[in-house]
């Protein structure tokens, strides 16, 4: 056997991660933009033809003031604040605007006159039959609250088909806001009138019955006559006197916070809105936190989704915040109840001292006294009741001035031109659907097609070397496409397989002779064709070339060059060795140097007559008498018979049909014939379109027309 030195080892190119470049994403569009365009059109009919016409749209706003202070005319403390505390307190007033409890206040403010009015210009006139919608259902949907920046401005828009309507509605919202706060107000003023009022007729009673008791006694028992320990006993009754006052007095204020404390519980309004809670210790703090908290979620929710970390932070700190502030209001009406319970227990320990007093009194004088403690009882009477009505007048006043901080800054006016355009809007959406279809449908079918579509994805997602690129052979029948190179049909087709030639010899380190198997992925990816001219480019460089059939599950080699397929190496293998002579006898001579031997009659143990054929021996036997033997085997990864030959054959050409085999499939078929120890040389791409070989540059492919004009030149 000849011999060849070594040649330095070739390192095929290692895989790469899967990349996509401009190239690629062309590509995928260019194949399938029909695709696209197709569904792009569908789904812009389908909107334009669904999508509902709404009409006409007119928007306007309308703008609320809300003062940080108001202007006392008197020095006399509201009941209930309604000014602004904070700038976070206006997303309290936003929160109130949108609640149900002031959409339902609003909808009753409007006569069926203005409802009917507001009401008809959403009435079906093609379906007379159809239910009118509700006021709600109109308005509701078209209502939006917003703050103006910088400013204690909030600022509410009404969208409506009829310009008139939209500034109606606009402008009753503003005025029954300010209706709706001035009627909360005055029912918490008006609370207070009605306890006070009752508690200073009340005293009054008790003042007139004290008085009266102590003229009787007066007169009963002369009491001018008293002696010198008169002023002791005036001074001591005096001072417990006074002390007690002060404790009626705190337990009346008391018990009327914790009578108010219970209406609003009753009536379920938060205890927030009274003063003396918002001024317990820690509320305030936490009701600012929470207004805060409230603050920052509104800006979140326009910035982030519903369950982005920051907004499930923010609701875990609004909800930690409220629990803070209700465990506050708690502790604060635990507290008032405590100091009421203190202060009716300091009554009547005030009271048994008193007692005692009185008890050492009556041991000197007790008709002094006795009389001492009826004319202080009068004064403290006199002075609770002249409390009670200075803070029923104080209150009373506060109700008939303007108790409320909020006034229309900027009416609504009527719109004259249309805010929005249903059909123009229906068209951008229409395009914008279409243009999205048209553009991303077929790119991300492309995405997720990993079949072998590119000469790069040879080299960087399989990481092999591009050994060439065939294209179509346009002739009728197999067989002439086998013997394309033999007989050279197509000029073209013959330099690609030149070209193949060339990269083969490159890529290739060992010296003849040696064996070459050639295999695929799948069946009808054109690997036996590729053989067959393979087989016959070398014969034409000098080169002693065996074609061997060694697809046993479809044999057709012997079809394609018109020779008998019944008797071939298989029936030279089932000789008694003893017997068999050194070349199979089935050997065809096709052209000079190009032989062909046929698999023959194929028996049912396919798998042991090719691990024969794959024995040293054979093998040696066959590369004595050739330089080259081109096994053509089965696709790779449905049958064994590939990965048994390729233990004993020295070198392999895969063949991957274009649009046809996946990456994947070709990784694992490369992989398992890579650990039988064969040398890869490449991978063809066969039946790849011109257009798609994005600049790969291979012989007899974009060469072939400036070979054509160098040859025609030369023989000029």
């Amino acid at each position: 056997m000849s011999t060849k030195p070594p040649m330095p080892v070739i390192q095929a190119p290692k895989p790469d991660a899967f990349r996509i470049t401009p190239s690629d994403i062309w590509r995928m569009f260019k194949e399938r933009w029909i695709i696209g365009f197709l569904i792009g059109a569908l789904a812009a009919g389908l909107i334009v033809y669904f999508m509902p016409d709404d009409g006409t749209i007119y928007r306007t706003e309308v703008s609320l003031l809300f003062s940080d202070k108001k202007d006392h005319v008197l020095n006399i403390p509201d009941v209930v604040d309604t000014s602004l505390q904070n700038p976070s307190a206006l997303l309290t007033h936003i929160e109130q605007l949108k609640s149900k409890a002031f959409f339902e206040y609003l909808l009753v403010s409007f006569t069926p006159e203005e409802t009917k009015r507001i009401v008809a210009p959403y009435l079906n006139s093609a379906k007379p039959d159809e239910a009118a919608p509700s006021l709600g259902s109109i308005i509701r949907p078209n209502y939006g609250v917003f703050i103006r920046k910088g400013v204690n401005i909030i600022g509410i828009s009404i969208a409506n088909r009829d310009p008139e309507n939209a500034a109606l509605i606009a402008n009753r919202i503003a005025r029954k806001y300010i209706e709706f706060n001035l009627d909360r107000a005055n029912n918490g003023t008006n609370s207070a009138i009605v306890f006070l009022r009752n508690q200073a007729e009340d005293m009054r009673h008790q003042v007139q019955d004290a008085e009266t008791a102590l003229q009787n006694y007066r007169a009963k028992y002369n009491i001018a006559s008293l002696g010198e320990t008169k002023n002791v006993v005036i001074q001591k009754v005096g001072s417990l006197g006074g002390t007690l006052v002060k404790i009626e007095m705190e337990e009346i204020e008391l018990q009327g916070l914790l009578d108010s404390i219970a209406r609003f519980q009753a009536a379920n309004r938060p205890l927030i809105e009274l003063p003396q809670i918002l001024g317990a210790p820690q509320v305030a703090q936490y009701k600012n936190a929470l207004d805060t908290l409230r603050g920052q979620r509104v800006v979140l929710e326009e910035r982030y989704g519903r369950r982005h970390p920051r907004m499930l932070d923010n609701e875990l700190q609004t909800n930690d915040a409220q629990k803070q502030m209700d465990l506050g209001i708690a502790k604060a009406v635990a507290d008032f109840r405590t100091r009421h319970d203190v202060a009716v227990q300091y009554e009547k320990q005030l009271r048994a001292e008193l007692n005692v007093a009185e008890a050492k009194a009556r041991d000197l004088d007790k008709l002094f006294v006795d009389y001492g403690f009826l004319e202080q009882d009068v004064q403290a009477k006199r002075a609770t009741y002249a409390h009670l009505t200075e803070r029923l007048n104080e209150t009373s006043i506060s109700g008939q001035l303007d108790n409320i901080n909020i006034r229309v800054f900027d009416a609504a006016w009527v719109p004259s031109v249309p805010a929005d355009n249903p059909m123009g809007m229906t068209i951008i959406i229409a395009s914008a659907a279409g243009l999205f279809c048209l553009i991303v449908l077929p790119i991300g079918i492309g995405l997720f097609d990993t079949r072998i579509k590119t000469t790069g994805q040879v080299e960087t997602v399989l990481g092999q070397k591009l050994l060439g690129v065939l294209q179509r052979i346009k002739q009728p029948s197999a067989a002439k496409r086998a013997q394309a190179f033999l007989h050279d049909k197509d000029g073209q087709l013959t330099e690609s397989y030149r070209g193949l030639y060339s990269e083969v010899e490159i890529a290739s380190t060992l010296a003849y002779p040696k064996s070459l198997l050639i295999t695929s992925s799948v069946p009808n990816e054109g690997k036996s064709l590729i053989a067959c001219n393979l087989a016959s480019v070398f014969s034409s460089h000098g080169r002693r070339t065996l074609l061997v059939d060694c697809d046993l599950r479809r044999p057709a080699l012997h079809e394609y060059f018109e020779t008998d397929g019944k008797v071939g190496w298989i029936q030279w293998l089932q000789q008694p060795a003893a017997e068999r002579p050194a070349l199979p006898p089935a050997i065809v001579n096709l052209a000079p140097r190009l032989d062909l031997l046929p698999a023959g009659t194929v028996p049912s143990n396919c798998t042991q007559m090719l691990e024969q054929l794959a024995h040293a021996g054979i093998q040696k036997q066959l590369l004595a008498a050739y330089d080259l033997v081109i096994f053509d085997t089965p696709p790779a990864t449905i049958f064994p018979d590939a990965l048994l030959l390729a233990r004993s054959c020295h070198e392999l050409i895969y063949v991957c049909l274009f649009s046809s085999v996946r990456l994947n499939t070709v990784r694992r078929a490369l992989a398992h014939l890579a650990s039988s120890g064969v040398h890869c040389l490449g991978v063809i791409l066969n039946l790849m379109p011109a257009s798609t070989e994005h600049g790969y540059y291979n012989y007899g492919g974009k060469s072939a027309k400036y070979y054509k004009t160098y040859a025609k030149r030369s023989d000029g």
